[in-house]
């Protein structure tokens, strides 16, 4: 069956957006219902591209769910294969970029909406699975847009750039579309919220199910997961405690089981 998180935020799993709209912009689409075991495309599109000089990030995803494959459908002018670090990123979930236009006195520009390379991963998670794509850094390498501003190449953070970042769900389908809150299946409390130390995740089964939580960040990115397997028919809880969210700030809890979901906002100070 199915597992259907309706009416979650757009920035639930899927975006990181700063308010400077006319910054240059990265995308990940946003996979619903992938066939397990097949494999899927995603474009990496760009928007407000121009007088670019080089672009530098990481793209991520859960290795336990998705594996790489290949890069294709290069759109930059030098982009090629050999633009990207390959090493382990079968086995970590992680590829990274580095490009740099042929003319640093030009740069580059691409009209909106150009897909500068698609990323190939295939499913390998089971039905009702799911894992976010997101764009980021990984030591050595950082998440950096480089532009011609002025005439001077001026380099640009994630915190300065358009992020939209991508999901794949395995089986199911995860709406954004709607208002939060109206589509959540599984009677969930979770007191106190916000809180400092700990907080009690407490929900009601009405059938015996497997129960997968996850805690994301804002941009989507997995803090935590844990997997209790049989959960009996009834009342259950888990804790979550603040250090394992790492620092203060708000995150993202999605509970489900079998045929039921939740999502819930978190609050850490």
């Amino acid at each position: 069956m199915n597992l259907c998180l309706r009416n979650v935020f757009i920035s639930l799993w899927l975006i990181y957006t700063t308010s400077l709209s006319a910054q240059t912009g990265f995308t990940l689409p946003f996979l619903n219902n992938v066939t397990a075991g097949a494999t899927v495309a995603l474009p990496v599109k760009v928007y407000n591209f121009d007088s670019i000089t080089s672009v530098q990030f990481v793209l991520r995803w859960n290795p336990a769910v998705l594996q790489f494959t290949s890069t294709d459908f290069y759109n930059l002018p030098g982009l090629d294969e050999d633009d990207f670090g390959l090493m382990n990123t079968l086995d970590s979930g992680i590829l990274r970029l580095a490009w740099e236009a042929s003319d640093l006195e030009l740069g580059e520009t691409a009209t909106d909406g150009t897909t500068i390379f698609r990323l190939r991963l295939k499913a390998i998670g089971a039905v009702n699975a799911g894992s976010a794509v997101t764009f980021g850094s990984a030591p050595p390498t950082i998440f950096e847009v480089t532009q011609l501003v002025d005439g001077v190449i001026t380099p640009f953070e994630m915190g300065a750039v358009n992020v939209t970042q991508g999901f794949v769900a395995i089986g199911y389908t995860v709406s954004a579309d709607e208002p939060y809150g109206q589509g959540n299946t599984l009677p969930v409390q979770v007191a106190p919220n916000p809180f400092r130390e700990k907080t009690q995740v407490s929900f009601d089964l009405d059938a015996a199910s497997d129960v997968q939580l996850v805690v994301t960040d804002e941009s989507g990115r997995i803090i935590l997961e844990k997997t209790v397997p049989d959960c009996s028919r009834g009342q259950h809880g888990m804790e979550i405690a603040s250090p394992e969210l790492r620092e203060k700030g708000m995150y993202y809890l999605i509970l489900r089981t079998k045929n039921k979901s939740c999502v819930q906002p978190l609050f850490v100070f």
